[in-house]
């Protein structure tokens, strides 16, 4: 009776803590649910510029256009369109915003096609980011397991360790059940078994070591990677593009999702050693050679395919980053990538301002391929170049754009606005914008094609050679395979409209309403003819 009351409370104890652990879990993955759409309601209200995740770390001031374009760190590109949860995804987002290797007109192509089918997969998306969000501890480093994993442990499957695995049990068992039914063996049989199984369990210690720590990394760092491939396997794409990059998940008849199944199902085996019903089970069977031999076949068979398994993840993370701002934007448009040295914009805005931002319209080609763009300080002129760089980074994304039509040839973007003094390598700023402008003049004369945005150059230095500069800068790239744009305050560069006919001016302009400053940030054809610096030192008190 007593026997029965222990072993009901014992099976009412499990059956208990087992529905309390799917409950907790069902209680925390709707949580992360929450949290994810909570996040993509932050990136349409504004929100999106508290999210921790900003890519500082990618921040270089050498880069051709990535500070001044806000690419990373605190208000940018990244911190507002990344969705990623694991180690792949975000390197992969990260490099196609680099761009440190253009994409071609086709690949671009294929780029868009993934991200509107993905744009549309709302569900698909969150739940990928919900598996990789859940139970997060951190993006996870899958390369210790990757490394592993393409290796291998001859000793593992030497036939005499298969042999000692088998053998050694079944006389144990054997010992045991005569001792118990027919004594007609002594019980040291039976212990000495027990013993020569110990000893053979702790000679495969180091071998074993080797596996658990890799069950360990498993367990708590990278079995995100599992879901979200069974994510992907499990989901109906209509691209062929789409197709072609699932299919990576599933070639010469090996399918990533059974293999992460098979996988689990070992982890889950292993995780189980510390308790002491393991522990009795792994002395009667040698049960740690039994699943770290299936181990050892298992890499050997899947090993090589793991890290393309994980790039793919990668990219489908970077991409579903990315349609979010195609399917929180119905009103942006897809830009045509143009052939010749064309760019054209039509109602085009700043991403990153959101509904604030004010679009305008403007063109380049190449007999007015260089715009002259003067105003007033905060006329908005600074901000039209960053966003005419930022929906060109997105072009090449694959992205749609913020603009009702946008044309742009594949160009290599070339920036110089956001200058400061370098302490650390005692760089002066007037010293820091020759170096970015000798960048540009290498990679023209190198035969790139160029699209530039150059902001107040020249500005550390006296007036009369900021403007010979400049228009010795602009005559020359002018002669070049390129285009670009250039903001100044110097409003005799605008002559150089007269003498350049490859140069166009436009303007910013303000206006005064009950003594106070105002601007509409839209772009007027020809040279600025008002100026607001007097106005602005009187609101700072200085009496002029």
């Amino acid at each position: 009776m007593a026997v029965a009351v222990i072993i009901t409370s014992l099976a009412v104890f499990i059956i208990t803590a087992l529905v309390h652990s799917k409950t907790l879990n069902e209680v925390r993955k709707k949580q992360c649910y929450i949290k994810v759409n909570k996040k993509s309601q932050d990136r349409l209200d504004g929100g999106w510029k508290k999210f921790e995740d900003t890519g500082s770390e990618y921040l270089n001031t050498d880069h051709p256009f990535a500070d001044d374009l806000d690419i990373f760190g605190k208000n940018s590109l990244f911190q507002l369109i990344n969705s990623t949860t694991t180690s792949f995804g975000r390197k992969k987002l990260s490099d196609m915003l680099l761009m440190n290797k253009l994409p071609q007109k086709e690949e671009i192509n294929v780029r868009q096609s993934i991200v509107k089918e993905l744009a549309s997969k709302v569900d698909f998306r969150q739940n990928m980011e919900i598996e990789g969000s859940f139970d997060n501890k951190g993006k996870g480093d899958p390369s210790e397991f990757i490394e592993w994993a393409k290796g291998k442990n001859e000793k593992l499957t030497r036939p005499y360790m298969k042999i000692i695995s088998i053998l050694c049990p079944l006389v144990l068992i054997a010992s045991i059940i005569i001792y118990f039914t027919t004594y007609a063996i002594s019980k040291v049989i039976p212990f000495a078994m027990i013993l020569l199984n110990i000893v053979v369990l702790r000679l495969g210690k180091n071998d074993m070591a080797e596996a658990l720590n890799t069950i360990y990394e498993i367990k708590y760092n990278i079995v995100k990677y599992f879901k979200i491939i069974r994510i992907i396997d499990n989901e109906t794409f209509v691209s062929s593009e789409t197709n072609n990059l699932k299919n990576r998940l599933n070639k010469n008849n090996i399918k990533a999702s059974d293999a992460m199944n098979e996988l689990s199902d070992i982890c889950t085996k292993i995780s189980d050693r510390s308790n002491m019903i393991y522990f009795l089970i792994n002395i009667l069977l040698l049960w740690d050679y039994h699943l770290i031999y299936r181990l050892e076949l298992w890499r050997r068979k899947y090993g090589s395919h793991i890290e393309e398994w994980f790039d793919t993840i990668g990219d489908f993370e970077a991409f579903s980053s990315i349609s979010n701002i195609g399917c929180d934007h119905e009103e942006y448009s897809y830009p045509h990538i143009e052939q010749s040295l064309t760019i054209s914009a039509e109602n085009i805005a700043h991403p990153l301002i959101g509904e604030r931002a004010v679009s305008n319209s403007f063109s380049l080609e190449r007999s007015k391929s260089i715009i002259l763009i003067t105003g007033s300080n905060m006329s908005g002129k600074s901000t039209f170049l960053r966003t005419i760089g930022i929906n060109m980074v997105l072009s090449y994304l694959g992205s749609p754009v913020y603009a009702k039509k946008f044309n742009t040839p594949i160009l290599h973007i070339y920036t110089c606005m956001r200058i400061g003094d370098n302490l650390e390598e005692n760089v002066s700023s007037f010293y820091a914008e020759i170096l970015r402008v000798k960048i540009l003049m290498n990679a023209v004369k190198n035969n790139e094609k160029v699209f530039f945005l150059l902001d107040e150059l020249f500005k550390g230095t006296n007036s009369m050679d900021r403007h010979t500069g400049a228009e010795i800068l602009l005559n020359q790239l002018s002669k070049k395979p390129c285009l670009g744009l250039l903001s100044t305050h110097d409003l005799e560069l605008c002559d150089l409209e007269e003498t350049n006919s490859r140069v166009s001016n436009y303007h910013f302009k303000e206006h005064y309403d009950n003594n106070e400053i105002k601007f509409d940030y839209k772009l007027r054809r020809g040279k600025s003819t008002t100026r607001n610096a007097v106005y602005l030192m009187r609101m700072a008190g200085i009496d002029i």
